[in-house]
């Protein structure tokens, strides 16, 4: 019987050792598609593979898949042309950005693994607010609502994408990395997790918020620091603390000093350089260079 039982486990291992043997890893966390010659997407994907999946490991999810959405909401797919030019754009705006200004291995050790583009917004009607996209297991970025969007309205993009992505971004970032609690102590009778969304722009950078959505809670006005100050220009900044008065600049100021040093300090990311980087590719884009990239239409 003893004989058995050590026959048996010699097999066991023996299989496992061989398994081990056949294991093959690649560079990429994703298993490579089977390839559909016939596919109308395919330059694109085969573009994407290329610019995304090979060079930082990140999937670009564009094609719905119910599997990979919330169930709690109805969204329906993005179109693929504005698909197309979002993942331009991205390329452009955000990813050569981190390229620039923090490395080019920045975003391939610590961005998205997986960035998913639906074309709605995901509406709470009990609240009447809408959701333009989150951020899961500091892996995923959903970016929503972009069939709405004009694909050559910058500040329309910068609004509900970019922003939307360095916000989401900053999530990922403070989630490996905690930001200081003292944020939180600056403005902290003011958050309303319940009612922010009836506030206006104006009121907000009153009491010391770049956005109404700012003042719901700690977590979401550092990221919004973050991003409002990355894709706002110059003359748009000026223009909110002009208006948020003394007490409410003062604040603002308070918290952009607080999340650069964060940056700095945790994650040697020069937010102003960034700024600038942005500042400047936006006002030298070419739209017409962007729509001749494009492999598929609107």
């Amino acid at each position: 019987m003893k004989k058995l039982q050590y026959f048996f486990l010699i097999c066991f291992i023996a299989i496992g050792f061989a398994s081990c043997k056949e294991d093959k890893f690649t560079p990429s966390i994703f298993i490579d598609p089977v390839e559909d010659l016939d596919a109308y997407t395919r330059e694109f994907d085969l573009w994407l593979k290329k610019y995304y999946t090979d060079k930082y490991n990140v999937e670009m999810l564009y094609k719905l898949d119910d599997n990979a959405t919330d169930p709690n909401y109805n969204v329906v797919p993005v179109s693929i042309g504005k698909a197309d030019t979002i993942a331009h754009l991205a390329l452009y705006l955000w990813y050569d950005v981190y390229d620039s200004v923090v490395g080019p291995t920045f975003l391939l050790e610590y961005g998205p693994k997986i960035i998913q583009l639906i074309g709605s917004a995901m509406i709470n009607a009990s609240q009447g607010t809408e959701k333009l996209g989150y951020a899961e297991g500091g892996n995923k970025i959903t970016l929503l609502k972009i069939n709405k969007m004009e694909t050559d309205n910058m500040e329309q993009l910068n609004e509900y994408i970019f922003k939307t992505m360095h916000h989401e971004f900053s999530h990922i970032l403070h989630q490996k990395k905690a930001y200081p609690k003292e944020f939180g102590l600056i403005t902290p009778e003011d958050y309303d997790p319940n009612r922010w969304q009836d506030r206006s722009n104006y009121e907000a950078w009153e009491l010391g918020f770049v956005s109404p959505y700012a003042s719901s809670q700690t977590r979401e006005d550092f990221v919004e620091t973050i991003a409002n100050y990355i894709v706002k220009s110059d003359a748009d900044w000026k223009y909110m603390l002009d208006n948020a008065g003394e007490t409410g600049a003062g604040y603002i100021n308070q918290k952009l000093d607080m999340v650069r040093t964060w940056l700095a300090e945790k994650w040697e990311i020069d937010l102003d350089k960034m700024h600038r980087e942005v500042q400047k590719r936006q006002e030298e884009l070419d739209w017409n260079d962007v729509m001749s990239l494009k492999f598929l239409n609107e």
